[in-house]
């Protein structure tokens, strides 16, 4: 799944660039996905970054990165929608950076952040990833009826 639809053949530059960000500046692995997770560059960088720290460099896309006011744990997903990441949101739904499935808490939390900033971009994704999954409506309806909490 390619939810930004981008050539596979761009992941190279950027599979070097982290490489040598971690090899030759010692550069922790989840300092540098940190630092995507903040970044306001373009989609397709911030994915591909992404894409190459979890798969080649095996920072966890669940692991905790903030906790909110009420002291919950915020994960990466959640955090690159309020962030309106998208590159980030679309790796981090390929990869599983969520737990469950789209009408799950995780899924639907994030679905809600963007939809009360309206971020048409995320929704869109969100939307896609559901589609791909055959759980398209039943997404929709879960994101209709329930509450954010």
């Amino acid at each position: 799944m390619n939810l930004l639809n981008l050539d596979e053949a761009q992941r190279a530059p950027f599979s070097r660039i982290v490489s040598g960000l971690i090899r030759d500046k010692g550069i922790d692995p989840f300092e540098t996905f940190m630092n995507v997770l903040e970044s306001e560059e373009a989609p397709e960088m911030n994915y591909w970054m992404t894409m190459v720290l979890v798969q080649e460099h095996f920072v966890t896309p669940q692991k905790e990165v903030a906790k909110d006011a009420a002291g919950e744990v915020v994960k990466p997903i959640q955090a690159a929608c309020l962030l309106k990441n998208v590159g980030m949101v679309a790796a981090l739904l390929e990869l599983g950076g969520f737990k469950g499935s789209v009408t799950d808490r995780d899924f639907q939390l994030c679905a809600r952040i963007a939809s009360q900033h309206e971020d048409q971009a995320i929704l869109g994704l969100m939307m896609k990833y559901a589609q791909e999954k055959d759980l398209l409506e039943p997404f929709m309806r879960s994101l209709q009826g329930s509450t954010l909490q």
